[in-house]
């Protein structure tokens, strides 16, 4: 994508769609570029957008803003006539824009604000919850996934009835190695830290309670909510940890823990936690920095390292040595913080649902509603014709759509657009699930309802532009755009840089304006004292050069002269603007040493050569083919404005 293009737009005072709605029949047609009609509307609301309401009145700036927009449609005449819009490169870009552009409009809003919301909401609360995994996959056959939800509910049936605990019915059944261990304890969590089914049954689920199965991508979950309180905020501390072995022995158990007391004493004897931190602490990343770690909340640390952190009660102050799975910490408090206020994180909220699975909520809601505006039919019996056509080849990815050639059918509909059972058969082709076979009717009622999503959704897409006039224009003023900055720099920018005979002549022919002013053609030599600074006039007298002067003066005491020498303009030195004539200034005393300017020769005002001037040639030139293009233009494509509908720009 060209980023600069909205600058360019800017700078044209261009931020609206251009052409989006004007039609030849429109009865209030302020201009014609060419044989392209421009509306009234669409001037007057950017003319309204642009401008400040001060300037809303002011004939001359109406009159400067349609010389701008005048230009720019004329520039866009030419790139449509030069079919710019037709190269691969172009339609790429529109292609990704356009995509990137349409994501906001793929989701159902309400929803995803009720989403937003409800994880702000979340985070007001830390839930502490157990669970019980029975493992199975997302695309797991229906008699496995019976299976697991069969032994789940087993498990649950017997907490119940207390034939056993929650705890022991975790450690010996649970296929999560990470809690089993615990008893299934996860600890406390808040919102977005749990996959949304999980979290969403863990805080709708009463203290005490334990749920019934719930599925994620994961398998069977069952829940025993713990504790609930309200959120403890942030912290930000810093640590210094030492590591212990993944093996340790009795004695390297003692080692660590003695080390660990030690660094504490000397805190406590008051020496600097962040130097202590720099020096011991064997976690590199934060003991390069006083040991500080980001801000987190719960659920982020090992328990033991978090409750020791959320445990500490004023700033500056430190725990003793403690125990993770990690190692041995000290930990001090640099900060502390509550929930911060909805609009302050809004933003950022919005950002994480969208990449969260909870977002698919809002996905289905927009099919949902796609369906319902625009009478979705289906005919289930084409898709059981299915059934027999998909066989053990789907799940060794060679099954192809030849073998549904006789199925004719319509799926289903979205309104005046049906889907038939031969663009159901490519689907399938393209989304093969190589495996274990799980027969015909499995692998068409899997794929069915995604070709249904993705095909409703298509629909929803190509109809944007209809839908809604903000996105059309959005879409018209990025293809403008992109027209605008290829045509221009065809016909001025690079073309002033490649047009290297062009260049010249312009030169040549303009080469005054390209003056150096008069300049002195000097040397300024600092000497550290009177003597070297007598020695250096006298080789100055010789004939010797700066360098000549240079090697033999400091080679018999390092720097005991230095030398500027240039071509300089007024102003450039207050020593050589002093002298300004041929031949050797006085010696003037500065920072301590002696200083003096050899003035060669004055030169007269001259003209810079075309390298010299190349930046400001080559600036000056691209404004010449700028101007001769749009006299060009101009001749090509007529404006003719209509002055009565140009005076309703500004009526009220």
């Amino acid at each position: 994508m060209k980023k600069h293009l909205i600058l360019l737009l800017n700078l044209f005072l261009l931020c609206s769609a251009t052409t989006a709605f004007a039609q030849p029949s429109d009865p209030q047609i302020l201009m014609m570029v060419g044989n392209r009609p421009v509306s009234l509307n669409e001037f007057k609301s950017m003319y309204y957008k642009n401008l400040s309401k001060d300037s809303l009145k002011s004939q001359k700036a109406l009159d400067n803003y349609l010389k701008l927009f005048t230009d720019f449609r004329l520039k866009v005449n030419a790139a449509l006539d030069a079919s710019l819009d037709t190269t691969p490169s172009f339609k790429q870009e529109m292609k990704e824009y356009r995509q990137k552009l349409a994501e906001p409009y793929m989701r159902d809003p309400e929803v995803e604000a009720m989403l937003v919301k409800q994880a702000y909401d979340r985070m007001q609360t830390d839930v502490r919850a157990s669970h019980i995994l029975i493992k199975v996959g997302p695309d797991a056959s229906p008699a496995d996934t019976l299976a697991a939800y069969k032994k789940i509910m087993d498990l649950r049936e017997k907490i119940m009835k207390k034939e056993i605990t929650f705890e022991k019915a975790a450690m010996d059944n649970s296929e999560d190695n990470f809690s089993k261990v615990k008893g299934g304890d996860l600890g406390y969590f808040t919102s977005l830290e749990m996959v949304y089914p999980f979290e969403s049954t863990a805080y709708n689920t009463k203290v005490g309670d334990i749920s019934m199965p719930v599925r994620t991508q994961f398998g069977y979950h069952i829940i025993k909510v713990t504790d609930k309180r309200p959120d403890v905020g942030q912290v930000q501390v810093a640590h210094i940890m030492l590591r212990t072995p993944p093996h340790e022995g009795q004695k390297d158990s003692v080692s660590v823990n003695m080390k660990i007391d030690s660094i504490y004493k000397l805190l406590q004897q008051g020496q600097s936690f962040s130097d202590l931190a720099k020096k011991y602490s064997q976690d590199a990343s934060s003991g390069r920095v006083g040991g500080t770690l980001p801000w987190f909340g719960v659920g982020r640390m090992p328990a033991e390292f978090e409750a020791a952190s959320f445990s500490i009660k004023n700033v500056g102050d430190y725990t003793r040595p403690i125990r993770t799975s990690f190692g041995w910490h000290i930990i001090k408090l640099v900060g502390k913080k509550g929930v911060p206020a909805f609009d302050s994180v809004k933003e950022s909220l919005s950002a994480k649902v969208q990449k969260d699975i909870r977002s698919q909520l809002s996905t289905d809601a927009l099919v949902a509603k796609v369906k319902t505006q625009n009478v979705f039919k289906e005919f289930p019996e084409a898709k059981k014709d299915f059934y027999k056509v998909v066989d053990e080849t789907f799940y060794t990815g060679k099954w192809t759509a030849d073998k549904a050639k006789n199925l004719t059918g319509t799926m289903f509909s979205i309104g005046s657009a049906s889907y038939s059972q031969q663009d159901f058969a490519d689907f399938i082709a393209h989304n093969q699930q190589p495996g274990e076979n799980k027969g015909g009717e499995y692998a068409v009622n899997t794929l069915y309802p995604k070709f249904v999503k993705e095909e409703s959704l298509k629909y929803e897409n190509d109809a944007l532009e209809r839908q809604y006039p903000a996105f059309a224009e959005m879409l018209t003023e990025y293809k403008d755009g992109i027209l605008l900055f290829d045509i221009t720099d065809k016909m001025v920018w690079s073309k002033a840089l490649k047009d290297t005979a062009g260049l010249k002549k312009f030169y040549e022919g303009a080469k005054n304006n390209y003056m150096w002013p008069e300049r002195a053609d000097a040397s300024v030599y600092t000497c550290v004292d009177a003597k070297t600074a007598k020695e250096v006039r006298k080789m100055i007298k010789d004939g010797k050069s700066d360098k000549e002067i240079l090697a033999a003066i400091n080679d018999k005491a390092p720097k005991a002269v230095s030398v500027q020498s240039n071509m300089f303009e007024k102003k450039d030195n207050p020593i050589v603007d002093a002298t300004w004539k041929k031949g050797t200034s006085d010696d003037q005393e500065k920072d301590g040493k002696v200083v003096f300017v050899d003035v060669r020769k004055i030169v007269p005002p001259t003209a810079k050569t075309l390298d010299e001037a190349r930046g400001l040639v080559t600036t000056d030139y691209q404004n010449y083919l700028m101007a001769q293009w749009l006299t060009d233009l101009r001749a090509k494509y007529p404006v003719k404005i209509d002055q009565k509908v140009l005076a309703l720009v500004t009526a009220q």
